[in-house]
């Protein structure tokens, strides 16, 4: 499998490897989770790229330092406490950029009720394809597209995923 190498200076690759499917509803298979993890992370690539894409935790620090933002250990904390999306691929950790806001480079406070729902249910990388993914209470708009523009219905879009994850 070709490595994807993404980085905030330069365009993403174009090619059969790093170009599924511009409609994900037309591709109702990209997200099964027998889906092998490299595919599934293009198209989390894909899906993440309108909403200011997905950075390497290093690419962030160094947007951080130059910004005069967050240090490593509020980052760090950020993740541990699970109020930053960030997950493991091929020994990198990854964080979708749309959730800082862009003045203060914290987390936007707007999505602290959707992740309340979710991390007791979803791990980091399951978290991640969740915001990307179309979601049936969203009329298939996908939670990144959605969030900024009716975010009382992707709480309760989280919500209900919560629910049923849990079984209730």
């Amino acid at each position: 499998m070709q490595n994807v190498v993404v980085s905030l200076a330069t365009p993403l690759p174009r090619g059969p490897v790093a170009e599924p499917a511009r409609d994900m509803a037309d591709c109702p298979n990209a997200w099964s989770p027998e889906l092998h993890p490299d595919r599934q992370f293009v198209a989390m690539l894909n899906a993440y790229r309108g909403s200011g894409g997905l950075a390497r935790a290093q690419e962030v620090l160094t947007l951080f330092d130059r910004c005069h933002g967050p240090d490593t250990s509020m980052l760090a904390r950020w993740i541990v406490d699970r109020e930053a999306i960030c997950f493991e691929w091929q020994s990198q950790s990854w964080l979708p950029m749309f959730q800082f806001d862009r003045i203060h480079l914290n987390p936007s406070v707007n999505l602290r009720p959707i992740l309340i729902e979710l991390t007791c249910v979803y791990n980091p990388w399951e978290m991640a394809v969740w915001f990307a993914r179309p979601n049936q209470w969203l009329g298939n708009r996908s939670p990144v597209d959605a969030w900024l523009f009716d975010l009382p219905a992707v709480v309760d879009a989280a919500r209900a995923d919560r629910f049923v994850a849990n079984g209730a």
